[in-house]
């Protein structure tokens, strides 16, 4: 969260009319030093302290699974020498490790000893994955307040025909950290926008924002 000062508005989240400060929607976590003055990592939307408390924790358990979802690339071997390393060393770093061996599986495929991570098999993830989805949701004015239950993600399992994302608008975007686009659905079948979200070039999520949570439900069976 900001250390602005804070001011009386409708938080993002929950919609109340409350004393709110600006959050990031991406979590700061995921920018290497290198990257602090990116214009997405500085995208802000107005939350309460209510529906940001308690957020830190998920912030760095996604950027420590979104860094082995993959290659390795510059800016996630650089985290990886800074605040990784360092969170590894702290009180709570085992804990953190575990977590993510939590989500890991053999992959002999790959060579012996070798492991993947399943970031869709953990619920932290995919919740951090739809707050960020709610948040661009406020921030590109399609839905002023979307519920957690109305957001379905999850990895993006199959491709997208081109012809389909050719209709989606391409967001602000850092192409070795973040990148996203979207598309507004307008309620048709109570769907109201799909988003693809990327991470470090190379780990894909779909989200869907439904008009509620049954539709979510009734048509994604989670």
């Amino acid at each position: 969260m900001s250390k602005k000062k804070g001011h009386w508005g409708d938080c993002s989240f929950c919609g109340r009319y409350k004393l709110t400060t600006r959050e990031h929607i991406f979590p700061r976590g995921i920018y290497p030093l290198s990257s602090a003055t990116s214009k997405v990592q500085r995208i802000t939307i107005p939350d309460c302290t209510a529906c940001n408390s308690g957020t830190s924790d998920d912030d760095a358990h996604f950027r420590n699974v979104m860094s082995v979802a993959g290659d390795a690339t510059d800016a996630v071997q650089e985290l990886w020498e800074g605040p990784i390393r360092r969170g590894f060393a702290q009180i709570d770093g085992r804990r953190r490790a575990l977590d993510m061996f939590a989500i890991m599986r053999p992959a002999p495929d790959a060579g012996p000893e070798r492991y993947r991570i399943f970031p869709a098999e953990d619920e932290r993830i995919l919740r951090s994955v739809r707050k960020i989805v709610r948040g661009l949701s406020r921030y590109h004015n399609l839905s002023p307040v979307v519920a957690d239950g109305q957001v379905f993600a999850d990895v993006q399992r199959e491709e997208i025909p081109e012809q389909t994302l050719a209709g989606f608008e391409i967001g602000t975007t850092d192409s070795d950290i973040c990148a996203y686009a979207f598309l507004s659905l307008g309620g048709v079948d109570g769907m109201l926008s799909a988003w693809v979200l990327q991470f470090f070039g190379r780990t894909n999520f779909l989200a869907m924002i439904c008009a509620d949570e049954q539709t979510r439900i009734t048509k994604f069976g989670k």
